[in-house]
């Protein structure tokens, strides 16, 4: 028989869950997809689950004990935040995302895509020229890259694949991250403080985790370069929206550039749509077709690799590797018993 793999997520994306699916299952694997919470479904066929890949759906302690022969917990994207690392290492289950270069370099793109716009302006020159407005006549409100400082919070793919693109615009590039290796050309490491307050653009790229969830307080967002430009591609959890809401207002961040949020959709009644100088988008910006088209082919090779005994390289706690090994055996996946079913 081949080996079960359940695949959890809202309805919302259930296209994407449909795709990575057929990828596993044409990979020799019998799938469930679900949209229903994990803890609802059968606790026989939970028991048979060898390998849970899920999107935004909790996985804790509880759904980890429904599942006795589970292998690994798969994110078929780069975030894995709905995971509870240390409850799966305690069960020598590995953690393993999706992460792709076309992940990461389609964020940069993005990104970079987010602080021109914000610099240059470019929506303000559209309602200009749409709202038949006549050319202004006094200074430009559009700014260039050259000769700002770039400051960067976190030093991952995403954020070096940023740097990359910044060589040569005559930037300054800050970065603060927790361990800042001694010496990397065109970019000095600093402490966050010094970050906020030097800043002309602020771009937020880090993960969202128990020791960074509302890492920029209030206390922090005010310490802002007055008229700084504030990106964050990240996670919403990451920044006190309120305090971030009352700095946009005032027009001490001079634009504002959010793809993510505290909570996710941004909510109708959010004072973020009211204000004029932000832009908005739906946790969307830098998903790409490429990017997307790699989701189900990476989730196929975890799964597969998982189940052969092999830890990925994208195990986001490498540190349970060693136990993982000694615990699990390989299980055959015969492609021609494969079989895919909904719930």
């Amino acid at each position: 028989m081949s080996a079960s793999v359940l695949i959890a997520g809202p309805e919302s994306i259930g296209r994407l869950l449909n795709d990575i699916s057929n990828s596993v299952t044409g990979a020799g694997f019998a799938v469930t997809v679900t949209h229903q919470p994990i803890l609802s479904l059968p606790p026989l066929m939970l028991a048979e689950v060898q390998a849970l890949i899920c999107v935004v759906s909790p996985v804790g302690r509880a759904e980890l004990d429904a599942l006795p022969n589970v292998r690994a917990l798969i994110s078929p994207i780069t975030g894995y935040d709905w995971i509870d690392l240390e409850a799966a290492g305690a069960k020598d289950v590995l953690v393993v995302n999706g992460e792709a270069s076309e992940n990461f370099e389609s964020m940069a793109e993005a990104t970079i895509m987010l602080m021109l716009t914000s610099l240059y302006d470019l929506h303000g020159a559209e309602k200009q020229l749409r709202d038949l407005q006549p050319r202004p006549k006094g200074p430009m409100s559009a700014r260039m890259v050259s000769g700002k400082t770039i400051g960067i919070i976190g030093y991952g793919n995403i954020s070096r694949a940023i740097i990359r693109r910044l060589a040569g615009w005559d930037a300054q590039i800050l970065v603060t991250t927790r361990t800042p290796p001694e010496a990397v050309d065109g970019i000095r490491f600093v402490e966050l403080d010094r970050l906020l307050e030097a800043s002309d653009v602020v771009i937020v790229m880090t993960s969202l985790a128990p020791e960074t969830r509302n890492l920029l307080d209030a206390a922090r967002l005010r310490r802002l370069k007055p008229g700084c430009v504030f990106i964050n591609t990240a996670r919403g959890g990451l920044v006190d929206e309120q305090e971030l809401c009352r700095q946009v207002a005032t027009g001490r961040i001079s634009k504002a550039a959010l793809d993510v949020f505290d909570s996710e959709p941004l909510g109708a009644d959010s004072p973020l749509r009211q204000l004029p100088n932000t832009i908005l988008t739906d946790h969307i910006v830098g998903h790409t077709r490429e990017m997307y088209d790699a989701i189900p082919r990476i989730a196929a090779v975890n799964v597969a690799e998982t189940i052969g005994g092999t830890p990925p390289e994208r195990t986001r706690n490498r540190d349970v590797v060693e136990r993982w090994r000694a615990k699990w055996g390989p299980v055959a996946a015969g492609a021609d018993e494969s079989k895919a079913s909904r719930t």
